[in-house]
């Protein structure tokens, strides 16, 4: 079960890891447990619970033939992220200058399917949408950073020691899809926190600027973020992500995959 921040919505919405009962893309549990003390940086937080035979539960145990069955897709997805230069028999489509791998379509569709076929072409909407906001962090020159990537790892890793919950739910990960602590941390959460650090900057950096053009009011001088404040934020970052599907340029590479729909209108 997710328990999710109401000031948090655009930065929880830009976090496709953790969308959709844990499954659209991936079950992440790159999330700060049910508490206020949150990964340094981060006023927003996305909480997980130790499952009690919940849909979380289900759904991780749900997923695990796939996964283990698939541990090459896995790995397929987490170097589309730490390289860019894909050969092209393995590119899926173009968002511009970043590559969709087959691999890593075929593992977050395949991760999503295994809790019902109904949230396969969910899962594949999201993950165009997050090609789009990588395409942008690129052009931004504001991808994460090795050191910001390790850093939010290593806040993963301390909750993991030191908040029960929170290690039966990795746990049980660990269980139902045959994956060793190295796998975890250096593949799946790796993948995990590439993305959500992302995502984190890239709203916090478009938020900023909105706020410098005048374009939405900034917080009174006592730092607190209000309900209004807030929900002018999510509506913008919404519409700002919208325009950026509409303008992105997107090449399906119709010699590797047959059927492959980018939604532009796609709204979480």
């Amino acid at each position: 079960m997710l328990r999710v921040n109401p000031r948090c919505r655009p930065w929880f919405r830009c976090m496709a890891a953790i969308m959709m009962a844990l499954i659209l893309a991936g079950i992440s549990l790159a999330v700060s447990p049910a508490q206020k003390s949150v990964f340094p940086g981060q006023e927003n937080a996305v909480y997980a619970e130790k499952p009690k035979n919940t849909r979380a539960e289900e759904t991780i145990k749900a997923s695990g033939q796939f996964v283990r069955s698939h541990k090459d897709l896995l790995k397929r997805a987490v170097q589309s992220l730490k390289n860019i230069e894909q050969p092209p028999d393995q590119i899926a489509a173009w968002i511009e200058a970043v590559p969709l791998t087959v691999g890593e379509l075929e593992f977050r569709k395949g991760l999503a399917a295994s809790a019902g076929p109904a949230l396969e072409k969910r899962a594949v909407d999201v993950l165009f949408e997050e090609k789009v906001l990588l395409n942008e962090a690129l052009k931004r020159k504001i991808l994460p950073t090795p050191e910001e990537v390790d850093a939010f790892l290593a806040w993963e890793k301390k909750e993991y020691q030191t908040n029960p919950e929170y290690r039966a739910v990795v746990n049980l990960i660990l269980k139902e899809w045959g994956l060793s602590e190295a796998e975890y941390w250096e593949e799946y959460e790796w993948y995990n926190a590439f993305r959500i650090t992302m995502c984190d900057k890239l709203y916090k950096a478009v938020i900023k600027e909105a706020e410098e053009a005048g374009q939405l009011l900034k917080p009174d001088s006592s730092g607190v973020i209000t309900p209004e404040v807030q929900e002018a934020r999510e509506s913008y970052w919404n519409r700002y992500t919208l325009e950026l599907k509409k303008k992105a340029d997107v090449l399906v590479n119709q010699g590797v995959v047959k059927e492959l729909k980018f939604d532009r209108n796609f709204q979480r």
